[in-house]
């Protein structure tokens, strides 16, 4: 049917034409709409995963061993974490900019393999058909880590309540390391020392360089 002739048909008809007939005469404008509504879909998916990310940050596993502390306290006594890095995998590009500024501001020294945040490159795209997600310590409310020291080398920031290790008291016993659910400690091997996100003390490198704005740092009230 030609373009003259279909201006032509009356409402009444035109309603009776095959759905994919109407659909091939759709305006271009509005199927861009719809292929617009197929994308912010996709986007409602990721930040639905996005809001199960914070939710496992709250509501930490429980691997808490008595036997590994003495501190003589439970996980219900562990005052909650006040702050938190939050990652963005559906906008990461995978530079490592995050880790290099983690290990340049810690250690002085441009290397990612001790940098305290860990990017993980998926090729195969089976990371939610991504290629790169961006790893950061959840700052557990129940951290293993904490409670498996045996030498209170793990202590709360007073600013963010961030479980940080202390390098003077570490005796290198890699206890936090093991019972770290997510492997969020870092080992340096050269100097057989061990540490851990410890948020900067409430201003994240990694956040303030990051190219990508693919990591957050959250604040409670």
């Amino acid at each position: 049917m030609s373009e003259s002739s279909t201006k032509n048909v009356p409402e009444s008809m035109a309603a009776s034409f095959p759905e994919e007939q109407r659909e091939k005469e759709q305006p271009p404008e509005k199927k861009l709409v719809v292929s617009r509504r197929k994308m912010l879909g996709f986007l409602g998916i990721q930040i639905a995963a996005g809001a199960l990310a914070v939710t496992e940050v709250v509501a930490a596993p429980k691997n808490f061993r008595p036997e590994c502390t003495n501190r003589g306290i439970t996980p219900e006594q562990l005052p909650n974490a006040r702050a938190w890095l939050m990652t963005n995998p559906t906008t990461c590009v995978g530079c490592r900019t995050c880790e290099i500024v983690c290990s340049l501001s810690h250690d002085g020294i441009c290397q990612p393999n001790i940098a305290r945040i860990h990017t993980v490159y998926d090729p195969l795209h089976s990371l939610s058909k991504l290629c790169a997600m961006p790893y950061a310590c959840k700052q557990c409310n129940m951290a293993d880590c904490y409670l498996a020291c045996e030498y209170d080398a793990l202590v709360l920031d007073k600013k963010t309540g961030a479980r940080v290790i202390d390098p003077e008291k570490c005796q290198a016993c890699g206890e936090c390391l093991a019972a770290c659910p997510w492997d969020m400690v870092v080992h340096n091997e050269a100097k057989d020392t061990y540490s851990k996100c410890d948020l900067c003390g409430g201003d994240p490198q990694c956040v303030k360089y990051c190219p990508a704005d693919a990591i957050k740092f959250i604040e409670l009230g």
